[in-house]
């Protein structure tokens, strides 16, 4: 049975100020401060006698002696029960704190760090100090509690005994010390031996210490409260004591930083809730005349430290206080952070070689062989972290003026200059290898460089929406003039601290003072341009036209920052303008492509961009005001446009003459409906109807940007034979039909006298010849009513059923045999069971229906018909793709046979006139 003492109830006896006095006499006992150190926080009279009273009734075991001239008891393996005197036989206590203190020491680094644990008078002592350790942990714990407690269930705080003793013996500086103090050294003779003072020393006791001010500050509810708790720089203190990190075991590290780390949090929690706390979590310098903030200061260098790179638990919540911080809507905060240039400095520089480092292991794990599945795992991992980093300088550039500045300068000096280096090939009379699209190539380091560099390129792009990086970026890629700085050998460090080096030079190159600075025609230009004609293959391809899309879907990007750059065609008074964005896709469109994966993926990028092009043309055409007569004018004279239909005239050449060829030519049709219902998905909308659509700019660019298939990819391609080669271009002239739509139908319409084109959808919506080769139409659903009136129908009976059928609750079972009657139309088959209630009007229930396309032949046996069909298994209807029906007689199942000879071929003739006219063969 359980026992109840005869005690006050132990709720009550935690919390009161009884309680409390023990704790903290109890606390003072076991950390050994002197009452010098202590001031007015050491113990009474009547803490002692409370004390004593409260240890009469405890069956805690004595863990410290009353005074040092008592013995410890210490058991070991060779002589078990000895008493080891005060003096220099006594096993020191201090010794093995110091074994466990939190600081770098050199007892306890190098290759003897376990000698001295091997004693067993050591081991002993460490025995017993861990016990002092877990005690002290325990108090400091519930002393938090008592204090959390005693705020949320009393209505005056300042008149309860419990928070007025908290106050009274300052018990938070008391933390804030324990905390504070370091390991002292050999030397010092004011520690005996058997002094448990070194407890403080231990980053388990530090980490309680952190937990219980973060208790404090997360649970207390009181305004007086908070101000009491950071009044006085006691969290300041603590937050600055940790710094710098490098004094700390990184076993030690690993105890204290979630704790730390929580601290910071809950600090964070309370200024951005009441940014009026801002003046408590300062510290004014006036030797330097300056203004400190401990919190900012310890996270951000706690983010940049080693050991937030390794854990990123830690680093991410340490970034996520940085960037909280910065985002408070406080002209005191604000005012400090826009004057903390070298915090500024810190956090842009951090976040820039953070973004260099992430560059640098994808390049390395893109070098080698093209496909391995180990690879492109991690290569997707890095990406996806790679979009966290840039959330997070997103977050920054819109947080604080003058850090944007900053930190753009910082992006230009220490990321982009190294990607547009790697742009450029090894030597200028050399050029890349044409390498990524047959699966036996490997990747050389070269290569693997070029190719990643222009798609974080494209990254940095797409993910930092800031307008004056973004014009920046742009002029360094497209413009046709350039700065030197790109290629110079000179480094970051050599350019100065706080030297503005590339901003100024683009600005220049921009408003057309280039005379101010030194320019030279801008390589990079060539080099993306060169990709995009397809001198370097497809597979770089990708990567530079995924580059600019993103600069022309970059809203700060305008139109006349792409015709300043003379990147794309012009139509005026004047007559058309080259372009030579749109010579090199005209180029890259008129080669001969073998079909491939990455191949089909080039094409649709050039076919995007081709329509971007036109767009834009039809846009800035300012010979005709009429937006419709511009569009055709357009039209009729961009080279862009004419690739387009050539290449969509090439690749329906090209599927004609595979549709007569062996093995293609039967499942021509199967395979064009295969390709449709694959690029359209269907949508169902209010009103019922289904609408099938395609995607197209999805399938461009944000599917290959969020992928690693454009530089390691998982799986091989299958190989390509007739088939295959049909497939993809039967794919190709689908998506080049779409685009035509987009110009010829989507933009036509959009287009009024009064209103200019806005920006392209570039979503296709399947159209009737889509729907119908495809089916894509919809069909009577089970249970819909059909009226028989004029249709062909006969009875059939279903085979007979096994004695242990697991269909017996299908519809078609429970059906009776006789009832089953089989639909002949000149699309489809269907099952149906009459209507019974309603006989007289000729009504049935489909059951199922059966396209005649997928039946593959028909054969007669007696009254039994058998029809091979490509469709799942339908309880006893259809099995392993035979269908058996038996009918009334025989005549009946060859009439059957031959009206579906004579209605498959009927409605094959038929499709291959409409694939006709869907694509011109």
């Amino acid at each position: 049975a359980n026992m109840s003492f005869p005690f006050s109830p132990r709720r009550r006896r935690d919390y009161s100020i009884d309680r409390l006095r023990v704790l903290y006499t109890d606390l003072i006992q076991h950390i050994d401060f002197t009452d010098e150190d202590l001031g007015r926080r050491a113990v009474n009279d009547e803490d002692r006698s409370i004390h004593k009273k409260s240890m009469r009734f405890s069956f805690r075991k004595k863990l410290i002696p009353d005074n040092l001239n008592d013995t410890f008891e210490i058991e070991t393996r060779d002589n078990p029960n000895i008493d080891y005197a005060v003096g220099n036989e006594v096993v020191s206590l201090l010794a093995a704190f110091r074994m466990l203190a939190a600081t770098k020491s050199p007892d306890k680094e190098g290759d003897h760090l376990g000698s001295a644990a091997r004693d067993d008078y050591i081991v002993a002592a460490m025995s017993s100090a861990k016990k002092v350790e877990n005690r002290v942990v325990e108090i400091l714990e519930e002393i938090g509690e008592i204090v959390v407690h005693v705020e949320r269930t009393t209505s005056d705080i300042r008149g309860d005994s419990v928070f007025e003793y908290f106050c009274e013996k300052n018990i938070l500086s008391l933390i804030v010390d324990i905390t504070k103090t370091k390991e002292k050294k050999p030397t010092d003779a004011k520690l005996a031996d058997t002094s448990c003072h070194g407890v403080v020393w231990s980053p388990l006791v530090k980490a309680q210490c952190f937990q219980t001010t973060s208790l404090l500050l997360s649970n207390v509810q009181n305004s007086s409260v908070v101000y009491y708790l950071l009044s006085h720089n006691y969290i300041n203190e603590q937050i600055t004591c940790m710094t710098p990190f490098q004094q700390w075991t990184h076993s030690s590290l690993t105890k204290m930083m979630p704790e730390y780390v929580e601290l910071l949090k809950n600090v964070t929690m309370q200024l951005t809730d009441d940014p009026s706390l801002f003046p408590f979590l300062i510290i004014d310098d006036p030797e330097n005349g300056s203004t400190k903030f401990p919190l900012f200061s310890a996270a951000l260098e706690l983010a940049t430290s080693a050991f937030a790179q390794s854990d990123s638990s830690v680093y991410d919540t340490c970034i996520t206080v940085v960037v909280n911080l910065m985002k408070i809507k406080s002209e005191s905060v604000e005012k400090w952070f826009m004057s903390a240039s070298s915090e500024q400095k810190i956090l842009s520089d951090h976040l820039s070689q953070r973004l260099l480092n992430r560059y640098n292991r994808v390049c390395d794990l893109c070098t080698g062989p093209v496909v391995d599945f180990v690879r492109a795992r991690a290569v997707n991992g890095e990406l996806s972290k790679l979009y966290d980093d840039m959330g997070v300088i997103r977050d920054v550039f819109w947080s604080t003026r003058g850090l944007d500045v900053r930190l753009c300068e910082s992006l230009l000096q220490r990321v982009v200059s190294v990607l547009l280096k790697n742009i450029l090939p090894p030597r200028q009379d050399a050029q890349f290898l044409d390498v990524g699209v047959v699966d036996a190539d490997v990747i050389p380091q070269r290569e693997a460089r070029a190719q990643v560099s222009t798609l974080f390129l494209a990254f940095l792009f797409s993910n930092l929406a800031y307008s004056p990086f973004q014009r920046m970026l742009a002029v360094a890629v497209l413009h046709p003039v350039s700065t030197p700085l790109w290629l110079s050998s000179r480094s970051v460090k050599q350019f100065g601290e706080d030297e503005y080096v590339f901003m100024p030079a683009l600005s220049d190159i921009v408003t057309g003072e280039e005379s101010r600075k030194e320019v030279c025609p801008n390589r990079f230009r060539a080099e993306v341009l060169n990709a995009l004609e397809g001198k370097y293959g497809d597979w770089r391809f990708i990567s530079s036209a995924c580059l600019i899309q993103t600069i022309f879907n970059a809203e700060s990007i305008v139109n006349d920052s792409l015709t300043l750059m003379n990147i794309l065609p012009h139509f005026d008074a004047s007559g058309y303008t080259e372009s030579p964005l749109e010579d090199a896709l005209v180029t890259f469109l008129e080669k001969e492509h073998k079909p491939s994966r990455i191949v089909s993926q080039a094409l649709e990028c050039a076919g995007q961009l081709a329509i971007q092009i036109v767009s834009f043309s039809v846009k800035h055409c300012s010979t005709i005001p009429e937006p419709r007569e511009a569009l055709d004018y357009v039209l009729e004279n961009s080279k862009a446009w004419s690739a387009l239909g050539e290449a969509y005239h090439g690749f329906c050449a090209e599927a004609a003459e595979l549709k007569e060829a062996t093995g293609v030519s039967d499942i021509f049709l199967d395979l064009l409906e295969a390709t449709i219902r694959n690029r359209y998905k269907g949508n169902t909308q209010q009103s019922g109807a289904t609408i099938y659509s395609c995607s197209l700019s999805h399938q461009a660019l944000n599917r290959k940007l969020s992928e690693s298939e454009l530089l390691v990819r998982k799986n091989r391609d299958c190989g390509m034979n007739d088939v295959e080669s049909a497939r993809f271009f039967i794919n190709m002239a689908l998506h080049y039909r779409a685009l035509h739509k987009i110009i010829d139908h989507k933009l036509r319409l959009s287009l009024s006298v009064d209103q200019e084109p806005g920006p392209l959808e570039f979503v296709d919506e399947a159209d009737f010849l889509t729907r119908t080769i495809g089916r894509l139409d919809d069909k009577p659903g089970v249970g819909t009513e059909m009226d028989l009136t004029g249709r062909m129908t006969f009875r059939f009976h279903l085979p007979t059923a096994p004695k242990k059928s697991p269909e017996k609750d299908s519809p078609i079972v429970k059906a009776k045999a006789s009832a089953l009657i089989l639909v002949l139309d000149p699309t489809d088959l269907f099952v149906v069971r009459p209507t019974l209630t309603r006989l007289e009007e000729n009504l049935s229930s489909v059951l199922y229906s059966i396209s005649l396309r997928s039946v593959i032949a028909a054969a007669a046996d007696g009254n039994w018909l058998h029809v091979a069909v490509r469709h799942p298994d339908i309880d006893r209807l259809i099995k392993n793709g035979n269908m058996a029906v038996q009918f009334e007689n025989t005549g009946a199942s060859l009439i059957v046979k031959q009206y579906l000879d004579r209605s498959r071929e009927v409605l094959r003739q038929e499709m291959l006139t409409k694939v006709k006219e869907l694509l011109p063969l």
